[in-house]
């Protein structure tokens, strides 16, 4: 069998590795002996650098997971949700209640209102009537300088 030059360089190359691969394999068996002479134990297998962490939505985060989450949880739960606010009816409309107060007290500012809204028992705040009351033009909206709020008259 007739070897070119460059096959013979490669078993070569091959031989180098093999000798350097014993020699490794020789360095470690030394260092696992010393390991063992001061009662450290290593693994045979070392495991391999942790993952690295993965970009974008963890795993297990999508509409399929939460879809059979909820089915768990649905059949576990066999109480029924109320719900935390319940709608209260008034004798006079919020706008009315807004416009008699502001027409009764003139020159009266934001913060007397909702105060006024909440004391009637009132949840949230007067300024959505507000604001509806001033774009119908029946209240007048005047600026406080500096300050926050503003001062109302009825027309």
């Amino acid at each position: 069998m007739a070897k070119t030059p460059a096959a013979a360089e490669l078993l070569k190359l091959v031989k180098k590795l093999q000798d350097e691969r014993a020699s490794h394999v020789k360095a470690i068996e030394a260092i696992d002996l010393t390991f063992k002479q001061l009662g450290i134990e290593t693994d045979a297998a070392t495991p391999a650098a942790p993952a690295k962490k993965r970009r974008g939505r963890p795993a297990g985060s999508g509409k399929k997971a939460k879809a059979s989450k909820a089915k768990v949880t649905k059949a576990k739960t066999t109480k029924k949700k109320t719900s935390k606010r319940t709608r209260k009816s008034f004798s006079v409309s919020g706008d009315e209640s807004v416009l008699a107060f502001v027409a009764a007290n003139p020159g009266c500012t934001t913060a007397q209102v909702n105060e006024h809204w909440t004391t009637e028992g009132r949840a949230g705040k007067a300024d959505n009537a507000l604001g509806k009351l001033v774009k119908e033009g029946k209240v007048t909206r005047k600026n406080i300088k500096g300050q926050r709020g503003s001062t109302y008259k009825a027309k």
